[in-house]
């Protein structure tokens, strides 16, 4: 029997390829909630967010991936692509997200006004921007990470950063 605790994500990764039912469970278990949550902020939909985490976690379970790469940053940029994909198709707006905020939070008070009002600033940015930002913040990634996930240079994570640091400044500065 294998202690599944003291394995990484690629031992868990091999044990999985293996027939070890039980170490995908433990990678869904670990990184299910941060692709979910990471996949609500970018679309803004909690049931399309459950989609692109459905869609992510099929993919990882029949990839055949060499675990000497970094598999958190591989099942990020599914995730990533999947919302790209879904945000082609139906350029989804806040309007389910504030629904599903309220219902989550019951009696709305300063706290969900408060991420109300990030994720309406957040909306506001473009895709690409938008991503660096939840995944920097939210998903308290290093920039080298983001790159990873982004498939792009570090330089280029550091410029949307910046783009978009300076756009929601400006968007709050027009609120006030």
């Amino acid at each position: 029997m294998i202690d599944h605790s003291d394995l990484n994500i690629s031992g868990l990764y091999r044990c999985f390829k293996k027939g070890d039912e039980k170490a995908f469970e433990v990678i869904y278990r670990v990184l299910s909630p941060g692709v979910f949550n990471y996949s609500v902020r970018v679309l803004g939909d909690w049931h399309l967010a459950e989609d692109v985490l459905v869609e992510t976690f099929t993919k990882f379970a029949r990839s055949d991936l060499d675990t000497r790469g970094n598999l958190k940053a591989w099942l990020y940029r599914v995730a990533t692509n999947a919302c790209y994909s879904l945000l082609r198709k139906r350029k989804t707006e806040l309007k389910c997200y504030e629904q599903q905020l309220k219902t989550s939070f019951g009696n709305p008070g300063p706290d969900f006004t408060k991420e109300l009002r990030v994720q309406r600033l957040l909306s506001k940015l473009p895709d690409y921007q938008r991503i660096v930002v939840i995944l920097k913040f939210y998903e308290r990634m290093t920039y080298q990470e983001i790159a990873d996930i982004l498939c792009c240079p570090l330089g280029t994570v550091k410029s949307r950063m910046h783009q978009s640091m300076h756009k929601l400044r400006d968007l709050m500065e027009d609120r006030s």
